[in-house]
């Protein structure tokens, strides 16, 4: 593959390159893996340390969360309803397991909204599938998240805590909800080209959607028994919108999900929440390769 802008290479933006949109031979798995080592370096190009800050950045962020949180919130956070006791650290506990998969999401779709135009050089010049500067996104944010969820897994281990062997499957939830975000990135980039305020948009949306999962708050003082008295007071209006936000929430069934596996509930996960872990990411990717397909002779005219 010609590495260099070639103003003759026949763009994948057109109709008759669709059949190449997913990248099989080895040219595009070596771009790919250039434009993921470009990825790692940019991000802190000129510091000392380099690339070992994409490691030290989530441990400072699990430290702060796990010894400063821990200490502010009650010590009996969900203690009653945990399946492992962590002390005076299982709000922290909580909180990280929810956090660490949110921020690969968060991380993973405001990225992807913007990738076609950061690149659109590319796409016009050089004959690339365009899906691979969405795969680039996840798998870079799943390598910097996923070593932060595994030293959170350390952390907890050197803090004598008997973390359950279950939590390693936290990797797997993150994975699928991180091929949930790029699904969605890759309808949204398309819009993103369009209509440039969709990022903006999307910042706003990203704020609000993260208080309708239960990370730094128990789902359960959600859904807690309201007392008959109070069955009509607005209180209890609010109660039962928030119960209602949350239940079509499907991103929440990934937060509770990986806060399961550390034990911090009892109860196990119905069918319905299982079905949506496996099911919701396939819709979302299918979804977004469909559309995507369809935007893409419109997009190189408006890059």
């Amino acid at each position: 593959m010609n590495r260099t802008p070639n103003h003759h290479a026949p763009s994948l933006l057109a109709p008759r390159h669709m059949a190449r949109f997913i990248p099989l031979d080895r040219s595009h798995r070596e771009f790919f893996w250039m434009l993921v080592r470009r990825d790692l370096k940019v991000r802190y190009a000129g510091s000392t340390l380099g690339g070992l800050w994409n490691l030290i950045h989530p441990l400072m962020m699990i430290a702060i969360y796990m010894m400063i949180f821990s200490s502010l919130m009650p010590s009996r956070f969900g203690e009653s309803r945990a399946a492992v006791d962590y002390g005076e650290l299982t709000y922290g506990v909580h909180l990280c397991a929810g956090l660490i998969p949110w921020l690969l999401f968060s991380d993973v779709l405001m990225r992807s909204v913007g990738v076609l135009i950061e690149n659109g050089g590319f796409l016009k010049k050089v004959s690339f599938p365009p899906i691979i500067l969405f795969t680039t996104v996840l798998f870079n944010s799943y390598l910097v998240n996923g070593a932060g969820y595994l030293c959170f897994i350390g952390i907890l281990l050197a803090l004598g805590k008997a973390v359950p062997a279950a939590a390693l499957a936290g990797l797997g939830v993150m994975a699928l909800l991180g091929l949930t975000a790029m699904g969605l990135g890759l309808i949204l980039a398309g819009l993103n080209v369009f209509f440039r305020d969709t990022a903006q948009v999307l910042t706003i949306a990203m704020q609000l959607l993260f208080w309708f999962n239960p990370i730094v708050y128990d789902k359960d003082l959600i859904f807690g028994s309201s007392t008959p008295a109070a069955a009509a007071t607005a209180d209890s209006w609010l109660r039962h919108a928030g119960q209602t936000l949350i239940l079509i929430n499907p991103f929440e069934r990934f937060i509770t999900a990986s806060q399961r596996l550390f034990g911090m509930s009892v109860s196990a996960q119905n069918w319905r929440d299982m079905a949506i872990l496996f099911v919701f990411p396939v819709v979302c990717m299918a979804a977004g390769l469909f559309f995507f397909r369809r935007m893409l002779p419109d997009i190189r005219d408006c890059l």
